[in-house]
């Protein structure tokens, strides 16, 4: 269709997340239009389009079918992002896919090619950096407010998946925890702001190993967690700058979801590394205290669940490239992966996918 028309999608996958991502899609008719949703239980799928609109597809192959689906919007577990992603590439589909973009370097460098190969747009979460509080941070780095960057700090104390969730087993088995599900987050602003990691460090276990389901219909039953609940990351970036990356699952509560920046002449803070309207704070040398600076523009309050959707949706039409690509993606899962490779091994990890940073908004 022609450029200004809304992009034409379908979700696959209708579980807690799709709830969010269809209320702010469905907010924005002139750029992004739901054509319909499928599900392997068909009863998500229908509650789906009943509330956000379109058609229950019956299969995966009457949604790859349909000629009028430009992008596919792909919502499934985890451990299924990879294969999802390569049918709908390999249907002449465009995707955009939540975090994380696979659960090995393998299925993700694969999906990225295969998109590269056909020409088509796959983008990813996380799409934070897109939200106005990550673009003041990044524009005060930018206009040399701390000066040099130096080094960086991120916490993303999450607590209990099992506190809220209903099924919340796979967060806690490989291919997930806190790492690839949280600690992805402020990679996300990270490497946008100061480009890629070359090399990481970690420490990581499994800290409560015997869990509780606390909510939903399976609240009661007992289950094994299988991948580390804590993990903790030493980053070296190829500027120069070093950082420290937290996740964990373990806490009850937590308010550490932060992130700093410090420079040569100060250093940036935001408490809360997803929110949209987390207020951005700077001290300067030789001040010893905090003054908010004024958002780049009015925040969405909380997180915007179709801004990724739709910064692929305005790339698409303009033929330019997304600022939430696959291949920033692949790299943020690279530096997950190495992390926890490093605890293994008792070393530091070359990180070796490389990308191309995303152009300021």
């Amino acid at each position: 269709m022609a450029e200004g028309h809304p992009v034409r999608l379908a979700v696959v996958g209708c579980g807690n997340i799709s709830g969010p991502y269809g209320d702010c899609i469905s907010k924005r008719p002139e750029q992004l239009k739901i054509l319909g949703a499928f599900d392997e239980i068909p009863e998500k799928a229908s509650a789906f389009c009943q509330k956000f609109g379109g058609r229950v597809y019956p299969s995966m192959d009457a949604l790859l079918a349909d000629s009028e689906v430009e992008t596919v919007v792909n919502l499934t577990i985890h451990t299924a992002h990879a294969a999802v992603t390569r049918r709908a590439l390999e249907a002449g589909k465009n995707v955009h896919s939540e975090k994380p973009l696979a659960t090995d370097r393998g299925s993700g460098r694969e999906v990225v090619e295969l998109a590269r190969r056909k020409g088509l747009m796959l983008t990813c979460s996380p799409f934070v950096i897109l939200g106005e509080s990550q673009q003041t941070l990044w524009k005060a780095v930018r206009d040399g407010l701390v000066g040099e960057v130096v080094s960086v700090n991120a916490e993303m104390f999450w607590g209990r998946v099992e506190s809220w969730h209903p099924h919340p087993g796979p967060f806690y088995a490989p291919g997930a925890g806190p790492m690839l599900d949280v600690g992805c987050y402020p990679l996300n602003v990270l490497t946008s702001i100061l480009g890629p990691v070359r090399q990481a460090r970690g420490l990581a276990r499994v800290t409560i190993p015997d869990r509780e389901i606390l909510s939903g219909p399976q609240a009661g039953q007992k289950f094994q967690v299988t991948t580390p609940d804590i993990v903790f990351g030493l980053l070296e970036f190829e500027n120069g700058s070093i950082g420290r990356l937290s996740a964990t699952f373990s806490p009850w509560f937590s308010n550490q979801r932060g992130l700093e920046i410090h420079g040569t002449r100060g250093s940036l803070a935001v408490e809360n590394v997803v929110g949209f309207d987390t207020p951005v704070k700077l001290a300067t040398y030789p001040k010893r205290e905090w003054e908010a600076l004024p958002f780049a523009r009015e925040p969405y309050k909380g997180v915007d669940w179709s801004r990724g959707v739709c910064e692929a949706a305005l790339a698409l039409r303009a033929g330019r490239p997304p600022r939430v690509s696959g291949a920033q993606a692949l790299h943020i899962l690279d530096v997950c992966l190495s992390i926890l490779e490093s605890s293994e091994r008792g070393r530091p990890v070359a990180v070796e996918s490389r990308f191309d940073p995303p152009e300021p908004l």
